[in-house]
This record gives C-alpha cells, sequence and structure tokens, in this order.
C-alpha cells in the first residue's frame, strides 16, 4: 500500500532533501531495500494488524526476524523497528519526530540545524539573531506554544555589558563567587567585585572601593539572641548598626529580651554581606537541623529567614572567627 503525506508536510520534507544535516535521515528512509539481506519467512498477520492499528504498515523484513520495515501512514517513509515495540508498545516515527522538532523550531523564530552527537535530548539551532544554540527539544516545544522565548546568552551577555557601561562599569565575566544572578564587573575606578544582575539594570551598585553609598561604608556582622516565648532563637546578620537593628527593625515585642551577643567589624557592607551569605550556606549545607523555618518563629520577628535554634551559637561563633581570619586588619 502506498500512501501520500499530508500536503502540509512538503515544504518540510523539501527541507530534509536539501539541509545536509538531515542527509543521514534522508538516505536512511529513501533506503528501498536495506543494505544486510532481509530475513526469509511469512509475516504473521497479528503483526501486520498491530502495525496498522498503530498507524503503520509492515513492508518488509529488515535485519534478522526481530526487525521489520515500518511505512509511516503520516509521512510516507520508512524506518526499522523491533518487532516486540510493535506489539507491545506504540513505536514513534523518527521522520515525523524530525517534522515536528523543524516546525517548533521555526515557530520560536529559530532553524534547526541537527542532532547533538552527545545527547539525544538536544538539538543545535540558529536563532533569529544569528547565533547559534543548543537546546533541548521540549524546551523549544513549549517555546513553540507561548510558554517562554528562545533566550540567546551572547546577546543576554552583550545587553549586560551595555548596560553596565552606562552606569560606568564594565563586564568581566561569571560572577567570582559562582553565584547565580551575579556577574563580575569592573569600576571606572579598576574595582572588581560581583554585582547582582538585576541591580545593575538599575544602577543600584555602588562600587566599595570609591563610592560613598552605603555598600562601600564599613559594617558588621552580628550575633542576636532573641527570646521569644517558649523558643529563644539565634539571628546571623549584617548591618551598618546593629543595635539599631535589633531594637527598631526586627519587630520584636518590647517584652521580649534580646541580646547583642557578638559584632565584627568589615571594611565595606558589601563584604559584610558576602561573608553573612556565605555563612548562612554554610550553615544550611553542614547543619540543616539547626535552622528554624519562618513556620516556626512566624511574626515574632520580622524576617523570611537567618535564624538558628540556640545550639548553633558555638558553630556560628567559629565561622565568624573564620571571617576575621580573612580580614585580619578588622577589629575584634
Amino acid at each position: 500500500m502506498t500512501m501520500s503525506p499530508p500536503t502540509h508536510f512538503a515544504p518540510l520534507l523539501r527541507v530534509f532533501d536539501t539541509v545536509p544535516v538531515f542527509a543521514d535521515l534522508v538516505r536512511f528512509s529513501r533506503s528501498a531495500s536495506p543494505t544486510y539481506r532481509p530475513y526469509k519467512g511469512k509475516i504473521p498477520p497479528k503483526w501486520h494488524s498491530a502495525a496498522r492499528k498503530k498507524g503503520f504498515t509492515i513492508t518488509e523484513w529488515v535485519k534478522d526476524r526481530l526487525h521489520v520495515s515500518l511505512l509511516c501512514h503520516c509521512c510516507n517513509r520508512t524506518h526499522a523497528k523491533r518487532v516486540s515495540v510493535i506489539l507491545a508498545h506504540y513505536p514513534e516515527c523518527p521522520h515525523c519526530i524530525q517534522i515536528r522538532r523543524v516546525e517548533e523550531a521555526g515557530a520560536s523564530g529559530a532553524r534547526l540545524l541537527g542532532r547533538d552527537p552527545k545527547s539525544r535530548h538536544y538539538g543545535h539551532y540558529r536563532l533569529a539573531c544569528g547565533h547559534q544554540v543548543q537546546r533541548q527539544y521540549h524546551r523549544v516545544a513549549l517555546a513553540a506554544q507561548g510558554g517562554h522565548g528562545l533566550g540567546c546568552e551572547t546577546c543576554r551577555e552583550q545587553r549586560y555589558k551595555e548596560q553596565a557601561h552606562k552606569f560606568g562599569w564594565n563586564l568581566i565575566g561569571p560572577a567570582q563567587s559562582g553565584k547565580l544572578g551575579y556577574r563580575s564587573f569592573q569600576h571606572t575606578c579598576g574595582q572588581v567585585q560581583d554585582i547582582m544582575i538585576g541591580n545593575m539594570n538599575w544602577g543600584d551598585c555602588a562600587c566599595k572601593k570609591c563610592s560613598s553609598g552605603r555598600a562601600s561604608k564599613p559594617s558588621f556582622i552580628y550575633i542576636f539572641r532573641i527570646g521569644l516565648p517558649g523558643q529563644p532563637v539565634i539571628k546571623l546578620g549584617y548591618s551598618v548598626r546593629p543595635e539599631k537593628r535589633l531594637r527598631y527593625q526586627l519587630g520584636n515585642d518590647k517584652n521580649v529580651e534580646t541580646e547583642v551577643l557578638r559584632v565584627i567589624h568589615l571594611p565595606t557592607g558589601h563584604d559584610a554581606r558576602c561573608e553573612e551569605e556565605r555563612a548562612h550556606k554554610t550553615l544550611a549545607a553542614l547543619h540543616p537541623e539547626l535552622v528554624v523555618s519562618k513556620t516556626k518563629y512566624g511574626d515574632g520577628v520580622n524576617t523570611v529567614g537567618e535564624i538558628y535554634r540556640p545550639e548553633a551559637v558555638g558553630i556560628i561563633h567559629r565561622l565568624l572567627d573564620e571571617i576575621k581570619k580573612r580580614f585580619p586588619d578588622i577589629a575584634a
């Protein structure tokens, strides 16, 4: 039985005929006879019936008695398939899959160049901007449905660079800290530091070397004890004025006993924030049992995190000792 492919597939089939990257697929699909000797014997009727129910026609044996050639009722092309797949599963036509991927790429404003030889889940695409990228097929499918856009890393980094220039910074590359959402920038004064991309987009990025902003002023990392009813807790954080932070900014009830257990001085607010974040990550990774969730202390402390059980005090003191070693010139 010979079937003609749907008319809307015709342009895509011509793409397969002309784009070199699909040459292997075209050569395979056009092979009228396998390169190896077909297995001799009559194909069981139930195999034919199973194939027809799933949108295919068995044309001949290929390779051995366990493989047959399937003619797809959608694209009118053939491919080899194991018999067990036909009988127990729903086989997919590789040519239809490629046609669908070409369509999805076009709907996303891109062009499918070919498969990624290292992973069957990825393909190589050329975006509308002209840059070539590697993307997962399912991500392109979502983009075709309007779920998101196929962003270009090269164009994105160029936008970051242009935005940084407006505020006197030059994009150097990935953040030295490795943090997501940050990049390493160099100020016109020569200072290099990691800055959040969102802050750079708005110019909210003070140079800790030459700026008079908050990030360049001296700051402190502190340890607070907060005696919440029935559940005393420890807070680790940073502030230019720790005592003001404790008394007026945490929203503690006036009857709650509080205490500043320790503060260490750091040269800039930028340093204090980076070191404080490092300490929180260490505690969360190594001592998650000491972290107190927001659901436990509720409105008792006006923060969404950075709260620990009293048993964490010794560990936090040791973390602050390590910070002091990294900044040997700071005061105790």
